[in-house]
Parts: structure tokens; C-alpha cells; sequence
């Protein structure tokens, strides 16, 4: 199969293909978070599964160049303010757009209208 081919077979199906390997083994865990793909040098939203020893297993490993071979960077709950870059839980976030900010004033701080 070739590299568009496995993109494209895998690639949206990350959070899905991990929750019926973990149906077919519920040792596993799921993870949420980013991995980073060296070929592309890009940090991509992710998800994967944790074996009980610690041992990756990403079901969707090859819609990367890397083929797993990067680094999985699981998600802490908190993310920086796009404005202020202050540390905010994710479920305080203020959404604007594709960004993410702390409070109402950053987000209008952001787009220029304070």
C-alpha cells in the first residue's frame, strides 16, 4: 500500500480504530494528546493506546511518514492562553475561532477590539 493510500485509511480514525483494539483487549488504555511525526515536523492532535508495561500501541501508527517512530506527547488538561500564554484547563478555555483563551478580554485582545 502505498504512503497516500495508508494516510487516507487511517488518517480521522485515530480515537475509533483504539477504542476496538481496546474491545478486543482491555489491558489497554486509551491516550489523548499529540504526537510528533519528525518526517513532517509537525505535532498532529492524536490518539493512541498504553499497554499495563508502558509499551505504546497505535493502531493508526502508519498515517504517519515515521510510522510511530516519533514521539507521543500525552495531553495534561491545560494549554496556553493564545493571547497571554497564561496556563488554562482546558475546560475553562475560552474558545475563539481555532484559539483558545483564558478569558473574554484576551479573546478580544486577540482579535483587536481592546
Amino acid at each position: 500500500m502505498t504512503a497516500y493510500n495508508e494516510y487516507m485509511k487511517y488518517r480521522g480514525k485515530c480515537r475509533e480504530m483504539c477504542e476496538s483494539a481496546i474491545l478486543e483487549d482491555p489491558s489497554l488504555t486509551l491516550v489523548r494528546g499529540h504526537y510528533y511525526c519528525p518526517v513532517w515536523n509537525t505535532k498532529e492532535q492524536h490518539w493512541w493506546t498504553v499497554r499495563p508495561d508502558g509499551s505504546i500501541y497505535d493502531p493508526t501508527e502508519l498515517q504517519f511518514p515515521s510510522a510511530g517512530m516519533g514521539d507521543y506527547i500525552e495531553f495534561t488538561g491545560t494549554l496556553p492562553c493564545a493571547e497571554c500564554g497564561r496556563l488554562i484547563k482546558e475546560e475553562d478555555a475560552v474558545p475563539i475561532g481555532n484559539y483558545m483563551c483564558c478569558s473574554t478580554a484576551c479573546c478580544l485582545k486577540l482579535v483587536g477590539l481592546l
